[in-house]
């Protein structure tokens, strides 16, 4: 197997006299390269992170660096960029973590990608007053009591304010929520928490005919499916098209649900589809367009989000700047490519992102949803 030792970069020293008296921005990386314990991958929302296989989050590393060498052109800022290849392997971490010597010198903290060594390094960052980010989960407890820490991954429960919000601005209620009538399902249970402590009207219902019977004619209303069984969603799907009450309905399903093949676009925008999602992509913005045609120059292969390689460009471009800014985000200037950023300090503990992707099959293609 090969080997990833410590890898130090120091790009763009520069020549001109300028350039001696610029920052010096220290990055370490904690990327698992070398572990294949981890099962192939099907990747539905970033919690399903620990199923991939590290060796495709070389895309991750292939986005930072182009993201280091893009911002190190402008010869303001010196970078020391560290990378340690962290898998599985908690003593390890902790021994990376512990070396003071380069702890001492460090401006941010990217990773590690896996909840399981996550909360150790989280730990060592709030001791060395380091902010570090994690970027592929919704978890909340890795944000309590760390103010250093930052998810980029807003939590499910930002979801169900979202629909109350939108609900309200068309007075769509009930909502009506198309699920298991115990609610076994994580987000079902979290929509439910979230209505009851605010007082939203809703309404459970566990049969496709039940959802049909609960949508009012040309009443706005919002449906909330949670199943994401091939089965159930052909005859919830089948139920609507043939009724005659989607013509002011919002239909929220599962971002699996375009993975299907049990349909194609167009039916999904028969259907007035909508759905969450951790990222979007606008492939027509110049700026997508440069970073697609760079990367590929580069590596050979086009970016994209399966190989992580967006996320590794955004998150380095947006913390650097964030870093370089003292932490305050209103002066950060920089705008992902993949996913919107916008953080809420959470009360005596770190920094999560509150901007979520709501997005819509609209005229046979997936975009931003506009209420």
């Amino acid at each position: 197997m090969r080997k990833f030792a410590l890898i130090l970069l120091v790009i763009l020293v520069g020549t001109s006299a300028g350039v001696a008296e610029s920052r010096t921005c220290k990055i370490l990386y904690l990327i698992p390269f070398e572990s294949n314990s981890y099962e192939s991958p099907s990747i539905k929302e970033c919690d399903d992170m620990d199923k991939v296989r590290s060796y495709q989050l070389m895309g991750f590393w292939n986005g930072a660096q182009m993201a280091v060498e893009e911002m190190s052109r402008t010869g303001d800022v010196r970078f020391d960029v560290v990378v340690r290849d962290i898998s599985n392997n908690e003593a390890k971490l902790r021994k990376v973590m512990e070396d003071e010597a380069l702890m001492d010198e460090v401006d941010l903290i990217v990773g590690p990608f896996f909840g399981k060594l996550f909360s150790v390094a989280a730990d060592y960052a709030k001791r060395y007053g380091i902010p570090i980010v994690n970027p592929f989960t919704s978890r909340q407890d890795f944000v309590e009591d760390n103010e250093y820490v930052y998810k980029l991954i807003p939590s499910l429960e930002v979801r169900p304010a979202m629909i109350a919000f939108l609900a309200q601005q068309s007075n769509a209620f009930p909502i009506i929520l198309y699920g298991d009538s115990i609610a076994k399902n994580k987000e079902q249970k979290i929509y439910c928490q979230y209505f009851d402590y605010n007082h939203i009207d809703y309404r459970v219902v566990s049969k496709a005919s039940a959802v049909i019977s609960a949508i009012q004619k040309g009443k706005p209303q919002f449906v909330v499916t949670f199943f994401d069984n091939p089965a159930q969603n052909l005859i919830i799907s089948r139920n609507l098209l043939y009724s005659d009450k989607t013509d002011n309905l919002t239909f929220v399903v599962p971002a699996s649900w375009l993975e299907s093949k049990t349909y194609d676009i167009e039916y999904y925008s028969k259907l007035n589809l909508h759905f969450f999602s951790d990222y979007y992509i606008d492939y027509e913005a110049e700026e997508t367009k440069t970073f697609v045609y760079d990367y590929t120059q580069r590596f050979g292969v086009p970016p994209s989000l399966e190989s992580f390689a967006f996320q590794g460009y955004d998150i380095t471009r947006y913390f650097v700047s964030l870093v370089l800014n003292d932490l305050d985000q209103d002066r950060v200037k920089v705008t992902p490519i993949a996913f919107p950023l916008s953080f809420d300090k959470q009360p005596s503990g770190g920094y999560e992102n509150v901007n979520v992707q709501f997005l819509e099959v609209k005229d046979n293609e997936i975009v931003p949803s506009i209420f």
